[in-house]
C-alpha cells in the first residue's frame, strides 16, 4: 500500500512470523520499542548483578535475498560480539514478494563477553521489503541508523539483479562488503563490482574471499624470498591455478547451490599478472574459456627491460632480454573435501638462464597444503603447511569490520579480474 507515493509500513499481524527476529512494529515505533527493550534490560542487570556492555561503535546492514539468509546471518552475529556493534539492520529484499510492503523486527542480542557475568548487547532490527517496496529500503534504512557512528554494508549472496538498489544502499556505507564465493553468478557479480567501486567515492569495498586467498599470495611471495630462488621470478613463463569444483553428481538442490565458482582462482591469476608485470595484449586471445565449469586460460605478453620485485620483500630480479608471451590457466579440480572455490594448486613455471624451474603448492587434505620447489637439479623437500579450505566466516568478517581504509590492492586486484573476464 503507498501513502502519498510512499510504501506504508505493513505493521498488521498478517505475514511471516519471526520468533528470532523478536517483537513486530511499526517502523515508526523502533526507537520507542527499543528504548522499553534497555529498560528492561537494565532492571534484569540489576536483579541477576551482571554488567550489561552497551558500545557504539558501528552499524552493520545486512542485505540478504531471502528469510532463510537472513537467519543464518543473524546466527552467525553471534560471534561478532568483541566487534561492540551499535546496531544490526538485517535487511531483506524480496522483488517478488506480495503484497508490496515493509515489516519491521526489533529486538535486542546479548552474549557473554568473558563470563556470563559480563555480557555485550547491541540492538537489533529486521527488516522486510517485498514488491515494490524494496525501492524504499535506503530510506528506511537511512531513518533507522544510529547517527555519527560509521555504516558498514555486508551483501549476502548474489547482488540484485537491479543495481540501482545496491547503488543508494551502497551510498550511505563506510563500508561494502561481499562475500564472492557465496555467488551463483561469479562473472556478472564480479563485473557489477569492479563497476561499484568507480561509483563510490567515500566507500571501501571488500571481499571474504580475498581474504581468503591471503596464505596461498603469502607462500607465494615467500618462494622468491629464498636468494636462490629469486631469479626464477623474471623468469616465469607459465602459471596453473586449480579451484575446487563440487561432484555434480553428488550435489545436493538448494536455493543457492553453487558448482562451480572460480573467483578465488581468478583473484590469483590477476594478483600473479599485476605482480609479474604482464599485460593483456589484443594479439593474445583467450584461449579454452568454459566459464560454467570454471576453466580459462589467457595468452599474455611479458615485459621485458628490469623487473622490479613487485611481490612483497621482494628486490630487484633481474632483467627479461625480449617482450615474450605467458600463460595462465584456470582449472576445475573435483575435491570433495574442500570448499567449493576453494584454491587447490598453484603453479609457476620458469626458465632462466636455459635453467628450468617450478615452484608449486598442492591441496593435499581439507586442512593442509604442500610446497614444493623443481629445480633442473632435483627437487628439494616438500613442506607441509596449514591452510585451511574453509575459514571461520564470523572471523573473517569480524577482520573487515575492523578496517577503516580502502584496500587497494583488492580493489587493482579486482579490475584486473574485470579486464580479464572482458
Amino acid at each position: 500500500m503507498k501513502v502519498n507515493g510512499m510504501v506504508k509500513d505493513n505493521a498488521d499481524n498478517t505475514g511471516p512470523r519471526l520468533p528470532w527476529a523478536g517483537k513486530r512494529v511499526d517502523t515508526t515505533k523502533v526507537e520507542t520499542e527499543l528504548a522499553h527493550l534497555w529498560r528492561m534490560s537494565a532492571d534484569n542487570m540489576r536483579t541477576s548483578q551482571n554488567v550489561n556492555v552497551r558500545t557504539s561503535v558501528l552499524n552493520l546492514v545486512i542485505c540478504a535475498p531471502d528469510l532463510a539468509s537472513a537467519h543464518r546471518a543473524s546466527m552467525l552475529i553471534r560471534d561478532l560480539s568483541s566487534t561492540h556493534i551499535a546496531r544490526v539492520i538485517l535487511l531483506i529484499l524480496d522483488p517478488d514478494g506480495l503484497p508490496s510492503g515493509i515489516s519491521t523486527w526489533v529486538t535486542l542480542r546479548s552474549f557473554p563477553i568473558i563470563s556470563d557475568i559480563m555480557r555485550h548487547s547491541f540492538e537489533q532490527i529486521t527488516v522486510m521489503t517485498t514488491g515494490t517496496a524494496i525501492h524504499e529500503a535506503d530510506r528506511v534504512i537511512t531513518g533507522l541508523l544510529k547517527s555519527d557512528l560509521p555504516v558498514y554494508v555486508w551483501w549476502l549472496h548474489d547482488l540484485p539483479s537491479d543495481r540501482s538498489i545496491i547503488q543508494r544502499i551502497s551510498d550511505i556505507s563506510s563500508r561494502v562488503i561481499v562475500d564472492s564465493s557465496s555467488f551463483a553468478r561469479p562473472a556478472e557479480n564480479i563485473r557489477a563490482l569492479s563497476s561499484l567501486i568507480q561509483t563510490l567515492p567515500n566507500s571501501a569495498l571488500s571481499d571474504l574471499n580475498w581474504a581468503r586467498t591471503a596464505p596461498w599470495r603469502e607462500l607465494i611471495a615467500q618462494f622468491f624470498d629464498v636468494n636462490e630462488y629469486r631469479p626464477y621470478l623474471a623468469g616465469v613463463t607459465n602459471i596453473s591455478i586449480e579451484h575446487a569444483v563440487n561432484d555434480p553428481g553428488q550435489q545436493a538442490p538448494s536455493e543457492h547451490a553453487i558448482y562451480a565458482n572460480p573467483i578465488q582462482a581468478l583473484l590469483l591469476a590477476a594478483w600473479l599478472k599485476t605482480r609479474l608485470g604482464w599485460k593483456l595484449s589484443t594479439a593474445y586471445q583467450p584461449h579454452e574459456t568454459t566459464p560454467a565449469s570454471g576453466s580459462y586460460g589467457w595468452q599474455l605478453q611479458r615485459p621485458s627491460g628490469p623487473l622490479t620485485g613487485r611481490l612483497p620483500g621482494i628486490g630487484k630480479t633481474g632483467r627479461l632480454g625480449v617482450a615474450e608471451t605467458g600463460d595462465i590457466s584456470l582449472r576445475p579440480r573435483v575435491q570433495p573435501d574442500s570448499a567449493i572455490g576453494s584454491v587447490c594448486l598453484v603453479r609457476l613455471d620458469s626458465v632462466r638462464d636455459a635453467k628450468r624451474a617450478s615452484f608449486s603448492i598442492n591441496r593435499t587434505d581439507d586442512q593442509h597444503v604442500s610446497t614444493l620447489v623443481e629445480l633442473d637439479q632435483g627437487a628439494r623437500p616438500p613442506h607441509t603447511v596449514n591452510v585451511a579450505s574453509s575459514q571461520n566466516e564470523s572471523k573473517l568478517l569480524q577482520a573487515e569490520l575492523e578496517i577503516m581504509g580502502r584496500d587497494l590492492l583488492y580493489e587493482e586486484t579486482l579490475h584486473e579480474v574485470f579486464d580479464l573476464l572482458e
